[in-house]
């Protein structure tokens, strides 16, 4: 089997296996990309990225906000492939465009629906569009389960097509190493550089008396005048891990919305044995335990986070706790490996035509 992986992001293509990158992020010549190293070996993987003209890539990033020229440059490939993933719809809909047209070929062309068909809308012109492009898809992958619920409204040529399968994190790479309390540094830790409820965040943590620090990471725009709060921009892959082995737990501020997202965040917390508070919205709840590997706490509820918050600071053992059973999740249960299994069994699925 031959697959061509259209992602939504630039990656690097080198010789080397890069030290500060993560590996969906670069590509090495002669080895398996990503989760696709769990494939069996007969599964070949060409990955094209987003990288355009530099004017064009602006262009398509700000304004667009979905990629042509990813897809007008495989095109005169696609005889060669089995399969086309599109990771995002962003990377998928230009394809889907041209296969509704012109028709759809020999291959199966199938999307991992990170975003719920442009963040789940129900109606306008957005929704019309998303509803004829789709319906050219060979097969659809979501990490949510309430998008199902969405496809059932909007989109239910879909259902027989689509699959839940839980996203995994490399744990090869965010790799726990057990840490004594006294070895940690007196700050907590928020990542993220958009999506990120930071007001309730920023609200709750002044209302606590304490001198641990609260470390912002990935937005350098945040503005807050409380000393205790440190701002940084995005730092590399090492650095964060860093930051991340070093801090007492971590705090994920989300809005509800009925799509994916967050769920790397939080489980390359989890992996490294950090205790999470996190907001208790539909793409997260499936993935954790509250009270065992993770705290939960009510969207947008000022009150609700500093209770948390102030919860794991009196009580440091708790945090210690939630963290090794979190580490324990991942490793057990949301991992690469079973992500990688779930995809290439419903690959095999929609491309032996079977029921799902």
């Amino acid at each position: 089997m031959k697959i061509l992986m259209l992602v939504n992001w630039k990656v690097e293509y080198t010789s080397e296996t890069p030290e500060d990158r993560q590996p969906p992020d670069y590509v090495v010549n002669g080895e398996r990309y990503w989760f696709f190293r769990y494939f069996p070996e007969d599964v070949t993987v060409d990955v094209v990225d987003i990288r355009s003209f530099p004017a064009w890539e602006g262009i398509e990033q700000n304004k667009l906000r979905f990629y042509i020229w990813q897809t007008l440059r495989i095109l005169p490939r696609l005889r060669r492939y089995d399969v086309v993933l599109s990771h995002g719809m962003q990377s998928g809909i230009v394809l889907c465009l041209l296969r509704k047209l012109f028709g759809k070929g020999k291959y199966k062309h199938i999307v991992f629906d990170i975003g719920a068909f442009n963040s789940a809308k129900e109606s306008g012109k957005a929704l019309r569009v998303m509803q004829f492009v789709s319906k050219s898809l060979d097969g659809v992958i979501y990490h949510t389960k309430c998008q199902n619920e969405y496809y059932r409204k909007c989109h239910p040529w879909l259902l027989e097509k689509s699959r839940y399968i839980p996203f995994g994190t490399d744990t090869d790479f965010f790799r726990y190493q057990e840490q004594e309390n006294g070895g940690l540094q007196k700050y907590i830790i928020c990542i993220g550089y958009n999506k990120r409820d930071w007001n309730t965040l920023i609200e709750a943590y002044k209302l606590i008396q304490t001198d641990v620090k609260l470390y912002m990471i990935g937005n350098a725009d945040i503005e807050c005048a409380d000393p205790r709060i440190k701002v940084f921009a995005k730092v590399n892959i090492i650095e964060l891990i860093r930051l991340i082995s070093g801090s007492l737990f971590g705090i994920l501020p989300l809005k509800s919305f009925n799509y994916s997202y967050g769920q790397m965040t939080l489980q390359q917390q989890m992996a490294l044995g950090k205790a999470v508070i996190v907001a208790d919205v539909p793409s997260i709840r499936e993935y954790v335990r509250d009270g065992s590997d993770a705290l939960l706490y009510e969207p947008e509820n000022v009150m609700a986070l500093k209770k948390s918050i102030e919860s794991l600071l009196e009580h440091p053992e708790r945090a210690e706790q939630i963290g090794k059973t979190a580490a324990c999740t991942i490793y057990e249960v949301f991992n690469e490996k079973n992500m990688a299994v779930g995809i290439y069994n419903f690959i095999m699925d929609i491309c032996e035509n079977k029921k799902l």
